[in-house]
């Protein structure tokens, strides 16, 4: 007799995205649902949680809410990824259509490795209070569209998006850098210098150059 067959329903997806560069976060994290600890079904042929588009699919979840968790316990970041949005995210169930993920920002935490031939910046403020302030740096001329957090120690890592084309009188790619407080407070920098100091010249202010295609650790101080 053949054995029965049991089917097994899509209830929802979830993708982990990367803040700078919007692609799916690569490394595979621990996610699984709070309470229940059901873990995403396995891709087809595979142990692996995460599927070819990046998505973490759960099979068979109960109408409600569903807390996804996706670091290890007691945890605040997951290789070498952090959430400043919050609370670990919840989805309402059933969703209108299951085949869509829900999407999840992630950051680089300051610690992170940067992509190979990656241009951007590993910094630290000095100065007090320079903990959980936000961070946005753009090539000199352009628009701030992209932030992170720096952490207990000031640190951060930040990968502006695309293609930073260099100066040609320089050959060196132009940046500015802009903090502000939880409270939207803006925060003066005076200054910053690079180390080593061969990896570019100190300056004065919030606008500085780095090397195309280097990621270099800058210090920036705060009035």
């Amino acid at each position: 007799m053949a054995g029965d067959v049991i089917r097994h329903q899509l209830s929802f997806a979830i993708r982990f995205l990367d803040h700078f560069s919007g692609a799916p976060v690569p490394e595979e994290l621990p996610v699984r649902l709070a309470g229940s600890f059901q873990r995403p079904a396995a891709r087809r042929g595979s142990v692996s949680r995460r599927q070819v588009d990046g998505a973490y699919r759960f099979l068979s979840v109960p109408t409600g809410t569903a807390q996804v968790l996706w670091r290890d316990p007691f945890r605040r970041t997951q290789a070498g990824w952090a959430r400043w949005d919050g609370e670990d995210p919840q989805v309402q169930l059933p969703r209108p259509d299951p085949t869509l993920p829900v999407e999840i920002t992630l950051w680089p935490t300051a610690a992170a490795t940067a992509p190979a031939g990656a241009t951007g910046v590993r910094g630290k403020l000095l100065g007090s209070n320079a903990d959980g302030l936000a961070v946005r740096i753009a090539r000199t001329g352009t628009p701030f569209d992209r932030f992170t957090r720096t952490d207990s120690a000031g640190e951060f890592l930040f990968l502006p998006p695309g293609t930073l084309a260099p100066d040609g009188a320089t050959g060196r790619v132009p940046l500015d850098i802009e903090v502000r407080d939880a409270a939207g407070v803006q925060r003066v920098v005076t200054g910053g210098a690079f180390l080593p100091a061969a990896a570019g010249p100190a300056f004065a202010g919030p606008s500085f150059t780095v090397a195309p295609r280097t990621v270099p650790r800058v210090l920036f101080q705060l009035a």
